[in-house]
């Protein structure tokens, strides 16, 4: 089943790809002349000193903005608005992505690693999986350990879909809903016991090499029910997702859902991964007709999400019930208490 997107924004290509080709012409003039598979391997392993020399010259051309170093560099953007940030995105994407689609995964790779390195979806999940997975070993050397069910954690993205540039979010469909749930779930305890936060003595407090994060709730004398609340109500997300994992993983649905939207006016669209069949499907050279292929009826996954925050509502009101009537807001439960440090280079984001 292929599904046709409507653009939700449109952004003018007659500029943008001039004006990359004569960077490229400036700073690479070889590129013309490779097969495209070495292109590929350049836009993956792209020698800094290129890309911001190929940047300093689409700022010029597109924006008439003269740059010398990467302090004015970053001062430009930082004066950028969303349209101009998001042209020049757009421009920099056929010189980074790869595949048809220009296909870029914003998430860390190690050093060594490229996106080229995983021919599919699966493959980068499932490494993904083994590093977090070891990395909760070494921390807590008592844990068990999880089997990959096709777990997808909300995975950034961009790519040009019918030519048109759009932000992605990669996920699987139990931590979509669970990120639904999540979302909402908030929005439920908010009406339940109205709380907002206060700044502690040492909010903004000089600390080592950052500034500390000192704010306390204020639900106006409920902040033991409140905090007991979310407690039970992140155990409840967590013990969800685990559960929609094996469902799904079980089901082998082998789907894809497509959700195009607009947020603040960018271009978003969300890749849905039903299970590990699916992943299995998808090389990231191919990944929007790989994608449309197995494309599912949105209405599936509606019908799922309209399930669980139905459960999820009951539960929190039922809890909330019981947390009222029966909870000792005197007994004080344990727990290590952790101290937040921004870092100064973050810290005008947050003060």
């Amino acid at each position: 089943m292929t599904q046709t997107l409507a653009s939700p924004v449109l952004y003018p290509t007659t500029k943008q790809e001039p004006a990359l080709r004569r960077a490229l012409m400036r700073v690479n003039p070889a590129y013309f002349a490779w097969p495209d598979e070495e292109k590929e391997r350049y836009h993956v392993t792209q020698p800094a000193a290129d890309f911001w020399r190929i940047k300093q010259h689409l700022l010029q051309d597109l924006f008439g903005i003269l740059v010398r170093d990467q302090t004015e560099l970053d001062a430009a953007l930082d004066e950028f608005d969303t349209t101009q940030y998001l042209q020049l995105t757009r421009a920099l994407l056929p010189i980074t992505g790869i595949g048809k689609d220009s296909f870029v995964l914003n998430e860390h790779l190690a050093a060594s690693v490229t996106l080229l390195d995983f021919p599919t979806l699966y493959a980068y999940a499932h490494d993904d999986h083994h590093f977090q997975e070891a990395a909760r070993k070494e921390f807590d050397p008592a844990y068990k350990g999880r089997p990959f069910r096709g777990d997808l954690h909300f995975c950034w993205a961009r790519l040009f879909i019918d030519e048109t540039f759009y932000y992605a979010t990669l996920s699987s469909t139990a931590s979509f809903i669970s990120g639904g749930l999540e979302t909402v779930g908030a929005e439920k305890i908010a009406q339940l016991i109205p709380h907002g936060f206060v700044e502690g003595k040492q909010h903004g407090a000089r600390e080592g090499d950052g500034f500390l994060w000192d704010l306390r709730v204020d639900a106006a004398g409920l902040e033991r029910q409140l905090e007991e609340l979310e407690h039970r109500f992140w155990n409840y997300v967590a013990d969800r997702h685990e559960t929609l994992l094996d469902e799904f993983d079980q089901n082998a649905l082998r789907r894809v859902y497509l959700r195009p939207r607009v947020e603040e006016s960018e271009p978003h669209i969300d890749f849905v991964f039903s299970d590990q069949t699916a992943l299995q499907a998808v090389r990231f050279k191919h990944f929007l007709a790989d994608c449309r292929s197995l494309a599912g009826v949105d209405q599936e996954l509606k019908q799922i999400e309209e399930r669980e925050i139905s459960a999820l509502i009951e539960f929190l009101t039922r809890e909330y019930q019981e947390i009222i009537t029966n909870f000792d807001p005197h007994i004080i439960k344990l727990r290590k208490k952790h101290k937040i440090v921004i870092a100064e280079s973050a810290a005008e984001d947050f003060f």
